[in-house]
């Protein structure tokens, strides 16, 4: 695959499916899947967005799992890692004007969620792919706040994908998906010393925390 035909890719990555996890924004970007490093939103203003990243870095973000309400890039100073706004958001701004055109042309987005989001859908470490969603609308508005103009798009999730995952209450484990089953414990033989005894009831107890909450691990690559 050329390097063209990589940056320029509408859909699923090859070897990244839903639920692929990564510990960091750079390995992400190394699975082609979100090529960009910093900005949240990666494509061209001629072929639409080929990727988003939710990752809490605006206020104004909803995320309601198979809707998201997203904002876009711009408004705040490079250097301010707060992204507090400090001016309007424009439509020339990077990235705006990209999945603005994605809402014309209907074209899937690749969605990344990170561990900083405030959700329920947000993984509790690293940055996961979430699949694929399509810009339904474009806007401009006032931020919550009331001061300055943000750039809003509505994104819906393609149907058909896995289901997403959910935090339990119980750091790091997820809920369980529909029809996800944690398998029972295998026997243990009866304990020789206190030791063993003492070993076997921790284990019981780890057992029962996954038949509650839910597993604790992703697919990791």
């Amino acid at each position: 695959m050329s390097s063209q035909i990589l940056t320029h890719h509408f859909g699923e990555i090859p070897g990244a499916p839903v639920g692929t996890t990564w510990a960091t924004r750079k390995e992400c970007y190394n699975a082609g899947v979100h090529l960009q490093s910093e900005p949240g939103i990666h494509g061209t203003k001629e072929m639409g967005a080929f990727s988003i990243v939710v990752s809490g870095q605006y206020k104004d973000d909803k995320d309601e799992g198979d809707t998201i309400i997203y904002t876009g890039s711009g408004g705040h100073e490079p250097s301010d890692r707060t992204r507090e706004q400090v001016r309007d958001q424009e439509w020339t701004d990077f990235g705006n004007e990209a999945l603005r055109k994605s809402s014309e042309t209907g074209k899937p987005v690749r969605v990344v969620r990170g561990y900083e989001l405030k959700s329920e859908f947000a993984p509790w470490e690293g940055f996961r792919y979430d699949g694929l969603y399509t810009c339904t609308r474009a806007w401009q508005e006032k931020n919550r706040d009331g001061h300055y103009i943000i750039c809003r798009y509505r994104m819906e999730r393609v149907p058909g994908q896995l289901p997403l995952r959910r935090r339990s209450t119980n750091f790091p484990r997820y809920k369980l998906l529909p029809g996800e089953v944690v398998q029972p414990p295998a026997p243990m033989p009866p304990p020789v010393t206190p030791r063993q005894r003492i070993m076997q009831q921790i284990g019981a107890l780890v057992d029962s925390d996954q038949r509650t909450h839910g597993p604790s691990k992703e697919l990791h690559r």
